[in-house]
C-alpha cells in the first residue's frame, strides 16, 4: 500500500499527476483477500466489489455515511458506484497534471477542488505520493494521560480530551517528559490546554485525524 505524505507547502519539480482526494473509507485486502481498513480491521458489505480491486476508497455522500456502510453487518451491500479504485486509478478521480508547480499554484488548485466539495488533492510522481488538504487547529483541555503500548511503554501514549484522544504528533522526548510529569506531578498536564491540528470536527464534536501541535502553557 502506497501512503501519501503531507505536502510541506513548497514548490515542486517535475511532472505530477493530480488526483482528487475524497472523504471516504480506505479499503485494502488482507492475505485471504478479505476487505480491511488501513489498520487491518474487517470492513463489511463489500461483497459486490470485484476481487481484482485491491486498494480503493469507499465513498457515499459523506464520511459518516461511508463509515456506517462498512462498519456494521446490517447495512445493504455497497454499490459499485460508491467504490473508487486507487490502483488502478478510477478515472473519476483524475484531475490532470502539472509540471514544476509553484506553491501558490497548488494552493489555487486546492481551493478549486475544495469549492467543488472534495477533501483535497493527491499528487503522484511514480511511487511518490503527496496529499494536499486543509487543516484546522483547536485549543482543548487535557482530561487524562494514557500510557503507551509497544515501544511507548513507560511513556505517554495518548492525551485524552473532551474532543477525543490525541496520540500522534509527539516526539519521543515529549512522550517521556509528559509521562514523567504525570508521575511526579499528577496534575501538571491534567487541565492544561493543548493545541491540536485536525482535518475537521465530526458532527458529534470529535477530532478527525488529530495531531498534537504543542502545549499552550500560556493558557
Amino acid at each position: 500500500m502506497l501512503k501519501a505524505k503531507p505536502w510541506k507547502g513548497n514548490d515542486l519539480e517535475g511532472r505530477w499527476e493530480m488526483t482528487l482526494k475524497i472523504d471516504g473509507v480506505r479499503m485494502l485486502r488482507d492475505e485471504d483477500g478479505n476487505p480491511v481498513s488501513r489498520r487491518g480491521k474487517p470492513l463489511h458489505n463489500l461483497q459486490n466489489v470485484p476481487k481484482s480491486v485491491l486498494d480503493a476508497e469507499i465513498f457515499c455522500k459523506d464520511w459518516e455515511t461511508s463509515v456506517s456502510l462498512v462498519r456494521t453487518h446490517d447495512s445493504a451491500p455497497v454499490k459499485l458506484e460508491d467504490v473508487y479504485s486507487l490502483e488502478p486509478l478510477d478515472k473519476r478521480l483524475y484531475w490532470g497534471f502539472v509540471i514544476d508547480p509553484s506553491a501558490d499554484e497548488l494552493r489555487m488548485d486546492l481551493k478549486d477542488v475544495l469549492e467543488r466539495g472534495y477533501e483535497g488533492l493527491v499528487l503522484r510522481q511514480g511511487d511518490k505520493w503527496l496529499k494536499i488538504k486543509p487543516s484546522e487547529t483547536h485549543d482543548v483541555e487535557v482530561t487524562e494521560v494514557l500510557e503507551g503500548t509497544g515501544k511507548y511503554v513507560g511513556k505517554m501514549g495518548k492525551l485524552v480530551t473532551p474532543m477525543g484522544k490525541v496520540g500522534t504528533g509527539f516526539s519521543d522526548i515529549e512522550r517521556t517528559v509528559l509521562w514523567d510529569m504525570r508521575e511526579i506531578m499528577p496534575d501538571s498536564i491534567i487541565g492544561k490546554t493543548i493545541e491540536v491540528e485536525c482535518m475537521s470536527i465530526t458532527k458529534d464534536g470529535k477530532f478527525r485525524h488529530p495531531r498534537f501541535k504543542r502545549v499552550r502553557w500560556d493558557k
